[in-house]
């Protein structure tokens, strides 16, 4: 019986959080950040943008840009598989967050609550 492209990538990821990789799923091309290693390569240093606002996610473990025309900024760390933020936007506190990451192509997608949250695409570039 064929399994399901949901199945193959649940199984994917499954097997990459056991043993520390990074996932990819061959028939969609997303790739799991499951590493801090594999989120700096993917992430940090690029321009995030999404609905025309804009951040950047820094080596240095700080967030920057001109968000929403109010401004962002914040830490961020790695905590198992999840990168963890703290930000503000337009000065306005908007607290942790530890989110699952992955990316297909030009496009990176975190969803909230460490992957059980709601979820939202950047375009990478």
């Amino acid at each position: 019986m064929p399994y399901s492209k949901s199945f193959i990538l649940f199984a994917t990821l499954c097997m990459s959080a056991c043993s520390g990789t990074t996932a990819v799923d061959a028939t969609s091309g997303t790739t799991a950040l499951t590493t801090e290693a594999a989120f700096r390569q993917a992430i940090v240093g690029k321009t995030l943008t999404f609905n025309g606002s804009s951040l950047t996610i820094n080596a240095d473990n700080t967030i920057s840009g001109p968000w929403d025309g109010s401004g962002i900024t914040g830490t961020w760390y790695w905590d198992d598989a999840y990168w963890c933020r703290e930000v503000a936007v337009g000065g306005v506190e908007r607290g942790l967050d530890c989110q699952a990451w992955t990316t297909t192509g030009s496009e990176a997608t975190f969803t909230r609550d460490r992957g059980n949250g709601n979820s939202a695409t950047y375009t990478l570039s």
